[in-house]
């Protein structure tokens, strides 16, 4: 069912709430002004935003080197085009689209190269450049991919979550023979369980701290769970695989000792993909690696996966259900902090509505 709205126009000279950071401990609303979109730029009314665990990271000081306080936060964002800047010809008033917000030089070897999420020159919406937390927002039209009718702004939102997983995973190669595991359930855990199904794996081992979380694996298509507040997750793992270890192991916890679990967990000549982000030095074995042969990727970003994650969205092979758990009008912003914070009322994922 589509969020299609009627176009409702931006208020002349207006200003608006944006959320902002500095990075020290705080976030709070002030008053911006709504832009013109410049040459090159769309102006968009914000639909929804994903809370992403960065936007949580980043009021704490944690980011990207490139960050660059204060900045309004938000980039998991749903939106409708109300004006268009000079220049722009890819785009429609009234058309919804979805953020993937990377702003780039285009001109450096990175970006020849297709690589423009490592550009010399970067710049990220939500980190370096104001993101969504607001109701309207200018931003350069290459950011911003048209979304069909039948992909929900919830939906649109969790683009970039299911594509980072999906951009670190088509980085290695599956096979409906294999077996693996996800650590983590949170919603790129999540997103990676959905994405080894569509692409044929069919026994995934799920692990995480949280029962709720876990069960949504279930459902979503994990063949087993691990609690390892209750179990060992190795042990598990390697239990589940008659002592083999899995093929592909999709590291989505970005904390604790996940990454020596994917190292024991492996099989032989297995893959570990690694999607989280520790923000701190990580101790692993490296006579597993070499012994067993493993291969160890990292992805960042969703890079070239948006198209694809819409795709999927749309014939089904990927849902939202158990994964957006809660929904928050922008200004209640706070509280839906303090509830991810908490962990509170068996939330994975949250959408704010400005």
């Amino acid at each position: 069912m589509s969020d299609r709205e009627h176009t409702e126009a931006v208020p002349d000279g207006g200003v608006q709430r944006a959320v902002v950071t500095d990075g020290t401990g705080t976030a709070w609303a002030e008053d911006r002004e709504i832009p013109d979109p410049g040459p090159g730029e769309a102006l968009v009314r914000v639909t929804a935003i994903g809370i992403c665990g960065s936007d949580v990271g980043l009021v704490e000081g944690e980011g990207p080197p490139w960050t660059d306080f204060p900045v309004v936060l938000g980039h998991e964002v749903a939106g409708e085009v109300v004006e268009l800047g000079e220049g722009v010809d890819d785009l429609e008033v009234g058309q919804r689209v979805a953020l993937h917000g990377f702003v780039y030089c285009g001109t450096c070897g990175a970006c020849r190269d297709g690589r423009y999420y490592q550009c010399d020159d970067l710049k990220e919406i939500g980190f370096t450049v104001d993101g969504g937390y607001r109701k309207y927002a200018a931003w350069p039209a290459y950011t911003l991919t048209p979304l069909p009718d039948d992909v929900s702004d919830v939906e649109a939102t969790q683009i970039d979550s299911a594509g980072c997983t999906l951009h670190a995973m088509n980085r290695v190669e599956t096979s409906f023979t294999d077996t693996a595991a996800v650590l983590g359930p949170g919603a790129l855990g999540l997103y990676g369980v959905q994405l080894l199904r569509a692409q044929g794996v069919t026994d995934v081992v799920l692990t995480g701290t949280r029962d709720e979380p876990l069960e949504a694996g279930r459902k979503l298509g994990a063949t087993r769970t691990v609690n390892i507040c209750e179990e060992d997750p190795v042990e598990a793992i390697r239990a589940h695989t008659d002592g083999r270890g899995v093929d592909i192991c999709v590291e989505a916890a970005g904390a604790g000792d996940v990454l020596e679990t994917c190292v024991q967990s492996a099989a032989k000549q297995g893959k570990i993909v690694l999607t989280g982000v520790f923000g701190e030095r990580k101790a692993i074995d490296p006579d597993q690696i070499v012994a067993k042969e493993l291969t160890v990727v990292g992805g960042v970003t969703a890079s070239h996966a948006v198209d694809e994650v819409i795709e999927l969205f749309r014939r089904g092979d990927l849902t939202v259900d158990g994964v957006v758990t809660h929904e928050f009008p922008l200004e209640e912003f706070e509280e839906a902090f303090k509830t991810i914070r908490e962990r509170r009322d068996g939330i994975v994922k949250a959408v704010l509505r400005p």
